[in-house]
């Protein structure tokens, strides 16, 4: 006879949160701590934040959001993604406490030992669960991966730059990827 397995829920993660101080996600059911970012990482982030508070919360196409906040797109699955976009359209996915559904865009930024995880784990079950697109930031190598079209565990189609990063999803959404990466103080994106 073959014992069950026990898979980590939702409710098992807000618990474990309650009692540690790292930030967890939870995929397929996997516990995972996610380290501390890098100063580079947060600029980066920090650019990609003020470019879509400007293009998608000002216009009004919808809201977005950055880490940490909870995406449950399954009752063993919930990610904190480094950036989310939810469009008009995916607004009812926002709640009292998550986004609970797959967003319209997600953007993952590397960092050497989140590398695997983003580009593979995370890949796969951002497709499997039907996110329209996600970016894959990679500040070491000053590039952005775009993936579209999810069936099943894979994206249908991707496109790395080096130059301008072009949204298939979101129609005018576009980031020079050298400001984007530009070492010195932030500078006006």
């Amino acid at each position: 006879m073959v014992a069950p397995s026990t898979s980590v829920t939702y409710g098992d993660l807000l618990r474990l949160r309650e009692t540690r101080d790292e930030r967890l996600e939870l995929i397929d059911g996997e516990l995972v701590v996610t380290p501390s970012p890098t100063p580079q990482h947060q600029r980066v982030s920090r650019r990609l934040h003020r470019l879509l508070q400007r293009f998608i919360n000002d216009a009004g196409l919808g809201e977005f959001f950055g880490a940490p906040l909870d995406v449950r797109l399954t009752d063993c699955t919930v990610v904190q993604p480094d950036l989310v976009v939810l469009l008009s359209d995916r607004s009812s996915l926002v709640t009292e406490s998550n986004v609970d559904g797959p967003p319209s865009l997600v953007i993952e930024i590397i960092s050497p030992s989140t590398r695997h995880v983003d580009h593979s784990i995370k890949r796969g079950l951002y497709a499997r669960n039907g996110v329209p697109e996600y970016w894959l930031v990679d500040p070491e190598d000053e590039s952005i991966t775009i993936c579209i079209d999810p069936v099943s565990d894979f994206y249908q189609s991707h496109e790395s730059t080096k130059t301008t990063a072009i949204s298939a999803t979101i129609p005018g959404l576009s980031v020079d990827l050298k400001r984007l990466f530009s070492r010195g103080p932030d500078n006006e994106q």
